[in-house]
C-alpha cells in the first residue's frame, strides 16, 4: 500500500527486440524506457546510481539527474538506472526505482551475440524466469526483486501484490488505479492475494508511442538561461545562489585573461566565504584550498590597527585572517539614526556602567562614548570586516599596512653601499643591482643608504646615479633616494614652478595626504625652497581653484571618529542649495564644507545628500562646476569615499592613450607602494579587469619598466637573501627530495601507471587508430600521454608480436614534425633515451653542451653507469671516447669526471673536510683561480650531495659572497656552463630543469628537443615539483607557457603528460 500522497514507482524497461532477450544484459543499441501510468506526472532518472533529485538538477555546474522525455540508449559498462515519479506541482512523488544493467558495446572486437540472448545452457537468468512462476512470493531472494521486476525499491516497503495491483489495509483495490500494461514476460506469476478481487478491467486504450530519441537531456541548459537583473530575494537561497553562478560565468566567458587564468588553475575545496555589504555594492569573498604540490609560501601581512571604538568579540573573531581590500566605504550613518536603540547584553550593560563610574579622560574617549551612544546596529558580517581590514577613519599613512613594498629583512647599509658603488664604478653600469637595492628597500633604509654612501666615499649618491642613469629610469632612481615627506615637497615645487602649473599634481598630494603628512610638508617646504607653500600656490593660481588648495594646506580638517547627525543634514542642505537647488553656484560654500569636515563626517554628508537631491554628489559637482575646481571637489570626494580607487583613477589616466605619463607614474607608484599599492592593485584589477603590472609591462620598457614592476612585487615574493639568487636553497612544500639521489625513488612524477592496464587492449586500438586512410591522433594521445614507461614498452612488445608491425614505425609513418619525435621518444627505454640524446648532442658539426650538461650531471651513479654499457652497445663506441673527441680543455675533464659515475652516495658530512675544501676553493679563486679548475673538478665529481651543500654554505659565511658569484667572475664558456649546472642542480634539482624549460621556450622559437628530453625524462620523477619550481622563479603556470608556444597534437601530447595524476581517469 502506498504512504499517504505517494505515488506509485515507475517502471523500468530495456525495449529489445528478441523475445527471449535478457532484460538486464543489453546492448549499447538498446533503447530504455521508463513508463508509468498515471496521467500529468514527470519522471526524473539518473543512469549514474546516485539519488535522482526533481527539484534540484543543477549542482556546482554537474548535471546527474535528467527529465524523461523518451527512450534513450546507454553507453557500455556496468549501469544503474534510478527513477522517480513528481506530480508536476512537486506536492507527491513516488519511491524510487532501481534496475541494474550490463551494456556491452554492439560495435566493439569483443562483442559476443550471445550475451544478448539465452542459451540452451544458458541458465543465469533463463532458469530463474521459470522456476520463479512456480515459486512462492515470500521465498523470493534479492537478486530476483532487483533484476526481475520492479526493481530495488528505495524508502519504505508496503504491501504489494505481485501482480502489479496495490491493495489498501482493507485489501481492496484503489478506485483510481489502473494496471500497467505490462508484457506477460516481465511480470510475476498472478496471484489471488484477496479471493473476492474483481478480475481487472481491459486495458485501456493506449495513446500512440511517444517519438524515440537517441539521447536524454535535461530540461533546460543552466548556462544557457538568460540573466536576470535581479536575484529574488525573498528568502529563496539557491535561486540567489543560482544568479550569482550565472552572473560569475558570463562575466569570465567575456574575459579572455580571466579565462585563461581560471582554466590553468587547480582549485581544492571551499574553505571560507563571506558577504559584505560595500554600501553601492556586494563583495563575496571566497577561499579555496590548493592541490599539494601547488602551495607557496606567504606571509600573513601585520595586522591594521583597530579603531578605539570597536568592540571586538572573541566569540565572532575569525580565526583565518586572509588579507584582502579593506572596507574603505566606512559604515555609513543611518539618516535616522537617532531613533535607533542599542539592543545591549547583559555584558555590554555592565561594561557602560563601569565607563559611568569615571569621567572621560580625553577629548579622544568623550568622542568615543558619544558615538557608541549613536551607533545603529550592524550585520554580524559586516562588522567583522571592518573591524579587521577598514581603513582607519583617523587617517595617516603611517599606520596604514598594505604596501608592496616593506623593509628588507636582511638590511646591511654597508654592504647595500659597497654593491651600489661596484655597480656604477668603471666602464658601464650594473643596473640589475641597482634596482635589486633601490627596489626592495623602505623609504627609511633608501635615506639610510643615501646618507652613509657620502660618509663613505665622500660622493653623493644621487648624483652617482644621475651620471649612470638616464632617462625615466634615472628620474626614478632619484626619486626613491627622496624621505617620502621631501618627494611630496619636489613634486609640489615640480607643479608650480615654470610656466603653467601642473593642477593634476598639486590637487593629488594635497587632496589625498593625512593631516600630519601636510604639516612635515609645511614645514619641510621653506627650507628646501626659501618660501612657504602657500606663497607659492597664491603665486600660481587664481579664484575659486586658489581658494581650495589654500584651504587644503592649511593641515585644519577635524580629525574626529564622532559623527553629529545634526550638521550632517544641515551641510547636505546647504550644499543642494549652493548648487543643484540655485540659479549659479556657491562655490565658497563647497569650499568650505569639502575643506572642514572629518573624513567620517563627509562621508555621512555624501549619503545624506540623497535626501534632498536624486542625484549624487558627484554628478552635481560636474554640472554646478568646472575646470580645475571640478578636478579638486572631485579629488576630495574620491579620497573621502574610496581612497584606493581614487589612485586607481590617477593611474588610469597616466597609462592612458599612445604614451605614458611617467611623472604621474612615478609619482603614485612611489607614495603609495609602501602605504596602500596592494589595495590599489586589487581594485585595479576589478575596476579595468586587468593586473596593474600588466599594464605598466605593456606601456613601459627596458630598465625602467623592470624597476617599477620591482616596486609593484607582492612583499610575499621578496624572500630573497643577500649574496643569493632565486634557485638558491629554496624548499618545495610537500615535495622534499631524497638525500641520496636516485630516479627509482623519487614518487613526484605528473605520469603514474595506468590502472586496469591491458597492453593487448592499448596496441589494439593503436593500430585501429593508425589503420586505414587518415589517422585517430586522439586515441594515440589518449594512450601513449597515460602510460608509464614500462606499460609503454609493454604495448610496444604486445604490438610487434600480436600483428608483426614496429610501432614505431607505424607512428612516423602516420604522423609528422614534433609530434612524431616525441611519440618517437615516449617509447624509448629511459636509459635508451639519455643515451640517443648523448649521441646526438656530440656528432655533427658543434657540441650541444648544454644536453651533455644536463644528463650527466642530473642522473644518478646507477644511471650514468647503464648509459655507459647501453651506449657502447647501440653505437659501438664508448661515450667516454665520443665526448673527448668532441670536447677539450678542462670542460673536458669535468665530462669525463662525471662520466665515471663514483660520486660519494652518503648523508655523512665530515665538518672538519667541509672547512678545508671551502678555504681550498676561496685560495683557488683569489690566487690562481684562471688556470686551477682541477681543483673545482675534484671537489664536485668526488664530494656527496650533502657535503657539497656545506660546502657551499661555509663558502659563504667566510667570503661572504654566494660560490656561484665566484664562479661568473671567474671562470668562462662550457666550464662554467658546467660547474654552475652542477651547484644549481645540487641545491635543487626542480629549479634547475624549471629554468632549463624556461630557456627552451624563450625568444621566438621553441627548443623542442630540450622540451622533449625534460619533459619524458622527469615526468615520471619530479615533474611535479618543477611545475612549482616554474611557478616559484616566473610567477607563471608552466602549462600555460607551453600552451602559448607549441600548437597542434605536439601541444596536445605535451599537455597530457602534465596532467596531475588526480587529472587522468
Amino acid at each position: 500500500m502506498l504512504k499517504g500522497g505517494s505515488l506509485p514507482s515507475p517502471i523500468i524497461t530495456p525495449l529489445s527486440s528478441s523475445p527471449l532477450s535478457s532484460k538486464n544484459k543489453i546492448h549499447t543499441q538498446t533503447f530504455v524506457e521508463i513508463r508509468s501510468d498515471i496521467p500529468n506526472i514527470r519522471i526524473y532518472f539518473t543512469v549514474d546510481g546516485t539519488k535522482p533529485d526533481p527539484f534540484q538538477t543543477f549542482r556546482t555546474g554537474s548535471i546527474s539527474t535528467y527529465l524523461y522525455r523518451g527512450a534513450f540508449r546507454l553507453g557500455p559498462g556496468r549501469r544503474v538506472v534510478k527513477a522517480i515519479a513528481v506530480t508536476q506541482n512537486g506536492l507527491r512523488e513516488s519511491n524510487i526505482i532501481t534496475k541494474f544493467l550490463d551494456v556491452n558495446d554492439k560495435y566493439s572486437e569483443n562483442y559476443d551475440e550471445s550475451l544478448n540472448e539465452y542459451s540452451d545452457n544458458d541458465q543465469s537468468l533463463a532458469d530463474q524466469y521459470q522456476s520463479n512462476q512456480c515459486k512462492n512470493d515470500l521465498d523470493r531472494c534479492k537478486w530476483e526483486d532487483d533484476f526481475h521486476l520492479q526493481g530495488n525499491i528505495e524508502g519504505p516497503i508496503w504491501p504489494l501484490n505481485y501482480a502489479g495491483t496495490q491493495v489498501d489495509h482493507l485489501c481492496t483495490p484503489e478506485q483510481d488505479w489502473i494496471e500497467p500494461n505490462r508484457n506477460s514476460q516481465y511480470d510475476y506469476m498472478r496471484e489471488q492475494m484477496v479471493e473476492r478481487l474483481p478480475p481487472p478491467p481491459p486495458p485501456p486504450i493506449l495513446p500512440p508511442p511517444k517519438r524515440v530519441m537517441d539521447v536524454t537531456y535535461e530540461e533546460e541548459n543552466f548556462w544557457d538561461r538568460k540573466i536576470k537583473p535581479l536575484s529574488p530575494g525573498n528568502g529563496n537561497w539557491k535561486k540567489t545562489l543560482d544568479h550569482i553562478f550565472l552572473n560569475v560565468y558570463n562575466y569570465v566567458k567575456d574575459e579572455r585573461e580571466l579565462r585563461e587564468i581560471f582554466g590553468w588553475k587547480t582549485f581544492g575545496r571551499i574553505e571560507t566565504i563571506r558577504l559584505v555589504d560595500k554600501g553601492s555594492t556586494y563583495q563575496v569573498l571566497a577561499t579555496f584550498k590548493k592541490p599539494l604540490g601547488q602551495q607557496t609560501p606567504y606571509e600573513e601581512p601585520p595586522l591594521l590597527l583597530s579603531v578605539p571604538n570597536r568592540k571586538r568579540s572573541s566569540k565572532h573573531r575569525s580565526k583565518k585572517r586572509t588579507r584582502t581590500p579593506p572596507d574603505v566605504e566606512d559604515e555609513r550613518p543611518s539618516r535616522h539614526n537617532h531613533s535607533l536603540k542599542l539592543q545591549d547584553t547583559d555584558e555590554e550593560k555592565s561594561t557602560q556602567h563601569n565607563r559611568s563610574l569615571r569621567q572621560p579622560d580625553t577629548d579622544e574617549e568623550k568622542s568615543i562614548q558619544c558615538n557608541h551612544s549613536f551607533k545603529p546596529p550592524i550585520r554580524h558580517e559586516e562588522s567583522i570586516h571592518e573591524e579587521e581590514e577598514q581603513t582607519p577613519r583617523i587617517y595617516t599613512e603611517e599606520i596604514v599596512q598594505q604596501g608592496t613594498l616593506i623593509s628588507y629583512p636582511h638590511f646591511n647599509v654597508q654592504q647595500d653601499c659597497e654593491n651600489l658603488r661596484k655597480s656604477m664604478k668603471g666602464l658601464g653600469t650594473d643596473e640589475d643591482m641597482l634596482i635589486h637595492i633601490l627596489g626592495n628597500r623602505s623609504h627609511d633604509q633608501r635615506v639610510n643608504i643615501r646618507d652613509t654612501y657620502k660618509n663613505m666615499f665622500g660622493k653623493d649618491l644621487e648624483r652617482d646615479v644621475k651620471g649612470d642613469t638616464s632617462g625615466n629610469f634615472c628620474k626614478l632612481l632619484r626619486s626613491l633616494l627622496y624621505d617620502p615627506v621631501e618627494y611630496d615637497c619636489h613634486e609640489l615645487y615640480r607643479a608650480i614652478k615654470g610656466l603653467g602649473t601642473n593642477e593634476e599634481a598639486l590637487i593629488e598630494i594635497l587632496a589625498s595626504r593625512s593631516n600630519k603628512r601636510l604639516r612635515d610638508i609645511n614645514n619641510l617646504y621653506p627650507k628646501l625652497f626659501k618660501q612657504s607653500l602657500e606663497e607659492n600656490i597664491v603665486n600660481d593660481t587664481s579664484g575659486y581653484f586658489k581658494k581650495l588648495l589654500v584651504a587644503l594646506v592649511q593641515d585644519q580638517r577635524p580629525e574626529s571618529n564622532r559623527i553629529n547627525e545634526k550638521e550632517v543634514k544641515k551641510d547636505a542642505k546647504e550644499l543642494y542649495d549652493s548648487g543643484e537647488n540655485k540659479w549659479g553656484t556657491d562655490e565658497s560654500k563647497f569650499i568650505q564644507i569639502l575643506c572642514n569636515r572629518s573624513d567620517v563626517q563627509l562621508k555621512a554628508i555624501f549619503e545624506a545628500y540623497h535626501q534632498f537631491s536624486k542625484r549624487d554628489i558627484e554628478a552635481d559637482i560636474k554640472s554646478e562646476t568646472s575646470g580645475s575646481l571640478r578636478n579638486g571637489l572631485l579629488a576630495i570626494v574620491g579620497v573621502m569615499r574610496n581612497r584606493p580607487g581614487f589612485f586607481v583613477s590617477q593611474l588610469k589616466k597616466a597609462l592612458k592613450g599612445a604614451g605614458t605619463n611617467e611623472d604621474e607614474l612615478n609619482r603614485v607608484i612611489i607614495s603609495r607602494c609602501e602605504v596602500d599599492m596592494i589595495q590599489i592593485k586589487e581594485e585595479y584589477e576589478n575596476t579595468t579587469k586587468r593586473s596593474l603590472e600588466d599594464h605598466v609591462q605593456s606601456d613601459t620598457s627596458g630598465d625602467y619598466r623592470k624597476l617599477l614592476l620591482e616596486l609593484l612585487k607582492s612583499p610575499n615574493q621578496r624572500t630573497q637573501k643577500p649574496g643569493k639568487k632565486k634557485y638558491e636553497d629554496v624548499n618545495l612544500s610537500d615535495s622534499e627530495q631524497p638525500e641520496i639521489y636516485d630516479e627509482e625513488i623519487i614518487q613526484q612524477g605528473t605520469m603514474t601507471a595506468a590502472k586496469n592496464f591491458d597492453a593487448i587492449r592499448d596496441a589494439d586500438a593503436l593500430r585501429k587508430a593508425m589503420k586505414g586512410a587518415g589517422t585517430d591522433e586522439k586515441t594515440i594521445i589518449s594512450i601513449l600521454g597515460n602510460r608509464d614507461t614500462n606499460q609503454r614498452l609493454e604495448i610496444k612488445a604486445a604490438f610487434k608480436n600480436k600483428h608483426n608491425r614496429d610501432l614505431v614505425a607505424d607512428l612516423k609513418s602516420e604522423t609528422s614534425g614534433n609530434f612524431s619525435k616525441l611519440l618517437e621518444k615516449l617509447l624509448l627505454d629511459p636509459v635508451e633515451l639519455d643515451c640517443s640524446e648523448l649521441k646526438q648532442a656530440v656528432k655533427g658539426v658543434g657540441t650541444n653542451e648544454e644536453a651533455i650538461i644536463e644528463i650527466l650531471a642530473n642522473r644518478s651513479n646507477k644511471r650514468i653507469r647503464s648509459i655507459n654499457e647501453t651506449y657502447s652497445k647501440m653505437f659501438g663506441k664508448t661515450l667516454e671516447k665520443d665526448v673527448k673527441s668532441d670536447t677539450s680543455g678542462d670542460f673536458r675533464r669535468l665530462l669525463v669526471s662525471l662520466m665515471q659515475g663514483h660520486r660519494p652516495e652518503t648523508t655523512k658530512v665530515n665538518a672538519d673536510r667541509v672547512k678545508r675544501d671551502a678555504q681550498s676553493l676561496i685560495d683557488a679563486s683569489s690566487d690562481k683561480f684562471g688556470t686551477d679548475e682541477a681543483k673545482f673538478n675534484e671537489l664536485f665529481c668526488n664530494r656527496s650531495d650533502s657535503e657539497l651543500k656545506a660546502i657551499f654554505n661555509q663558502f659563504a659565511e667566510l667570503s661572504g659572497k654566494s660560490i656561484e658569484e665566484i664562479v661568473k667572475k671567474e671562470t668562462s664558456g662550457d666550464i662554467q656552463k658546467g660547474i654552475l649546472a652542477i651547484i644549481r642542480c645540487i641545491r635543487s634539482r626542480p629549479h634547475f630543469f624549471a629554468e632549463q624549460l624556461q630557456k627552451a621556450m624563450k625568444g621566438s622559437g621553441s627548443k623542442e628537443s630540450t622540451l622533449n628530453r625534460i619533459i619524458i625524462t622527469r615526468s615520471e620523477i619530479d615533474l611535479v615539483q618543477i611545475k612549482v619550481a616554474y611557478k616559484h622563479l616566473y610567477n607563471c603556470e608552466l602549462e600555460r607557457d607551453i600552451s602559448a608556444d607549441t600548437s597542434g597534437e605536439y601541444k596536445k601530447l605535451l599537455l597530457e603528460i602534465f596532467k596531475d595524476p588526480s587529472q587522468r581517469n
